[in-house]
């Protein structure tokens, strides 16, 4: 093999000194420093350059351990703060989220307000509904049973909006989608419609239910485009 010179060899002495050297390394210079006075000569002169008196040393030692754990510590409490702020951020962004977006929650019964109750001139049934309190009703579910009667639930998230206008707080509803609806579903007619509240259902119509019919304004609201 062919013998690797002293100036890589020297070049390696520190490293070696620290024991930082690979398994292969070491045993290159080893090998090289048992029959090179000059390598063997460099290696004790770095022994002797970094030599401590042994209480200089201990006392050093302690000191810098000291203070590279403190400076560990450090780095690790800021990281650990660090994430543990990012995830409460995290949290509390979804959290806000879920709540202002997930429909989950039903209206009170008390804010519900059944009006006109009638009958447009080409037969259809419709209602005026308002909610009172102000806010958006975001989505209504619908909901059946096999006894002919449909739900409707009207939802919010925890974190309620605001609506913009009293005007958008109403409901001018025709029927006709709740009766197709139901006869596609079951195949029979709708007998009874109801708002599912979180209280209790508030009936908007039933079969047989005498009805007057709708007024000019209604008439208006819901003609046909």
């Amino acid at each position: 093999m062919k013998r690797i010179s002293c100036e890589i060899i020297q070049d390696l002495l520190p490293l070696y000194h620290d024991e930082v050297c690979s398994t292969e390394s070491v045993a290159l210079i080893e090998a090289h420093l048992a029959d090179c006075e000059r390598c063997s000569a460099e290696l004790n002169a770095i022994k002797a350059a970094i030599r401590l008196p042994e209480a200089d040393v201990a006392n050093n030692y302690d000191e810098a351990a000291a203070i590279k754990e403190i400076a560990v510590l450090w780095r690790r409490s800021k990281v650990k703060s660090l994430m543990m702020g990012l995830l409460a951020a995290v949290l509390l962004f979804g959290g806000y989220v879920a709540l202002s977006q997930w429909e989950m929650v039903k209206v009170p019964a008390d804010i519900i307000k059944i009006y006109e109750v009638s009958r447009l001139s080409d037969g259809r049934i419709v209602y005026h509904a308002k909610f009172t309190d102000g806010y958006e009703v975001n989505r209504i579910r619908y909901d059946t049973d096999e006894k002919g009667n449909f739900y409707l639930t009207p939802l919010r998230p925890v974190i309620k909006t605001k609506v913009l206008s009293e005007r958008l707080s109403e409901m001018y509803e025709s029927l006709e989608h709740e009766q197709y609806l139901y006869k596609e579903k079951h195949g029979s007619e709708m007998k009874a419609v109801y708002f599912r509240t979180s209280d209790e259902d508030i009936l908007i119509w039933k079969q047989g239910m005498a009805l007057p019919p709708a007024s000019e304004k209604v008439e208006t609201e819901l003609r046909p485009e």
